[in-house]
């Protein structure tokens, strides 16, 4: 019989977010991360899993845009972490399923260091879910995250190791091939019609064999297939065989969107401006299919459906607490996709190098003899100085080391059309602007990126292109009239800040809506209810 502590909990606090506050939709906000659940029955499936009599706490210690995860200490003294997905995170048995199964290969077969799974909701089978929620029991990993030391931490024999340990992790993921483009699942959670397709590609090696039986590659579990009303649609989310099928899906899929929910029909509500015709987007949707086909690789290498990690982030990789670091352990693998070889490479965000002081993408040598700060600068300067440049030469040699030893994941960053390969399916999801400037690129370059004698099947008139370039002119200004704003706020993306910070930064914001322009950049001021947010639309 196992017990729990549950009965002084204030349970309210546990089912709403409380780890911020919203600037502006914030009811809406709230409402897609409320999640009730039965705590006795949780903590009762947490006591059987780890073997404890009781529960004696639970935490709420990490909240993200996402999901909710809980600490629960045992009787014993034992720790656990329970995760519960949000209504925001797309269908839940489906996202958890495919975490679940995503932590286990990548543990047991890529002998990567992730958590353990200790028991699921989904581990029982068929039988009564009494929690009522979908949830992941894992084991708590050692360590803190990289952004607590990757700020301190100088000189190459201590950053060395995470980089190294960075590269030998991603290497390790692209290691196996498998034969389908979608995510990870137990072989019993995919259709009938996905279970009888092999797990992996051509001949396994003897290592791969005892699995090829457990996971099979099912529907894709990226967010952006499942975003506002598309979510309740019938829509080819995969698997597919090929990467041209994966990349035509996404533009039919929107398609079939469009004629069910025309822009006209639809709330204007959480969504960019301007809002086009139907037309015009219908137009774009068939000019990106009829292009598909010939700008993928011709290289089979780079298409490969391999597995990677959702979101490589400073907070999502666990290091050692002192000494020299190294990598204990990768956390958060919701989202988790398998997709082609060269969607994957681009370069981890824990990596790159967002400051401006310096170019990362330097001669070694010439980014070597900036090291020093200019005289001119003050004691605070120069130690900002010298922290972007740490942090630029990290980026530096990350891009090095897979320049001169990562002849795959080379070829495939040096596409001359790599950037918009990567972002294309996510552009035709977002809308118009970001789609029509992706399709210019590739008129543009046509000659680079498609095969010779292939006549380019994007056409625009002079009209359009004025249209777009002004309308694309106002977007710039629009994104960095945010970045500006959100620095000035000290607010993160959807104008989330923190509970102490919440009423001075409302305050602030009265201050600046008068200098917001909505000529400059076509959109109506954001910082209100009913304006796009990302995490709505």
């Amino acid at each position: 019989m196992h017990t729990t502590a549950a009965s002084n909990l204030d349970t309210t606090e546990l089912f709403r977010y409380t780890t911020g506050r919203w600037l502006y939709n914030e009811r809406e906000q709230n409402t897609c991360r409320y999640v009730r659940f039965d705590v006795d029955s949780l903590l009762n499936v947490a006591c059987k899993a780890v073997g404890a009599r009781i529960c004696t706490k639970i935490t709420k210690f990490d909240e993200g845009s996402y999901n909710k995860a809980f600490c629960l200490t045992f009787d014993d003294e034992t720790q656990v972490i329970a995760r519960i997905p949000c209504p925001v995170a797309g269908p839940s048995y489906r996202t958890t399923a495919s975490e679940v199964a995503t932590l286990e290969f990548a543990r047991e077969v890529l002998q990567l260091p992730v958590p353990r799974i200790l028991t699921w909701s989904g581990a029982e089978g068929c039988s009564t879910n009494r929690v009522g929620i979908d949830y992941i029991i894992m084991e708590a990993v050692p360590g803190v995250p990289l952004g607590m030391r990757w700020y301190q931490v100088a000189g190459r024999e201590q950053v060395s190791p995470l980089v190294d340990g960075i590269l030998d992790f991603e290497s390790r993921m692209e290691s196996v091939h498998f034969s389908q483009y979608g995510s990870l699942y137990f072989k019993e959670d995919v259709a009938p019609e996905s279970q009888t397709h092999p797990l992996f590609a051509g001949e396994v090696d003897d290592s791969l064999k005892c699995f090829a039986e457990k996971y099979r590659i099912g529907p894709l579990i990226d967010r952006h297939w499942w975003r506002g009303v598309r979510s309740r649609m019938a829509l080819d989310r995969g698997p597919w065989p090929d990467a041209t099928s994966y990349y035509l899906a996404v533009a039919k899929n929107e398609q079939k969107l469009l004629a069910q929910h025309t822009p006209d029909s639809q709330t204007p509500s959480f969504r960019r401006t301007p809002i086009h015709p139907r037309e015009t987007h219908l137009r774009l949707l068939d000019m990106y299919i009829r292009a598909i086909p010939f700008v993928l690789p011709q290289d089979s290498e780079l298409s490969t459906p391999t597995l990677w990690h959702p979101d490589l982030s400073l907070g999502n990789i666990l290091i050692s607490e002192s000494h020299i670091p190294s990598i204990q352990g990768v956390i958060d693998w919701q989202h988790a996709t398998v997709l082609p070889y060269f969607q994957q490479v681009a370069l981890p965000p824990a990596i790159v190098y967002e400051g401006h002081q310096f170019n990362p993408r330097l001669h070694p040598l010439a980014l070597a003899s900036s090291r020093e700060p200019p005289d001119t600068l003050n004691p605070a300067e120069e130690e900002e100085y010298r922290l972007h440049h740490r942090l630029a030469t990290r980026h530096n040699l990350y891009q090095a080391q897979i320049r001169l030893g990562h002849k795959r994941r080379h070829a495939a960053s040096s596409l001359p059309h790599i950037e918009q390969l990567i972002m294309l399916p996510a552009y035709v999801v977002h809308g118009i602007l970001d789609l029509r400037q992706c399709l210019l690129f590739l008129r543009d370059n046509w000659t680079k990126v498609a095969p010779a004698g292939v006549p380019c099947p994007i056409e625009f008139s002079q009209e359009e292109i004025a249209e777009h370039e002004q309308q694309w002119r106002a977007f710039q200004f629009y994104q960095a009239a945010i970045e500006l704003f959100n620095t000035k706020l000290d607010c993160e993306g959807d104008g989330r800040v923190s509970h102490d910070s919440y009423a001075a930064v409302k305050e602030r914001l009265e201050g600046l809506k008068e200098s917001w322009s909505e000529e400059f950049t076509g959109s109506p001021f954001p910082y209100q209810d009913g304006a796009y947010s990302f995490f709505l639309s």
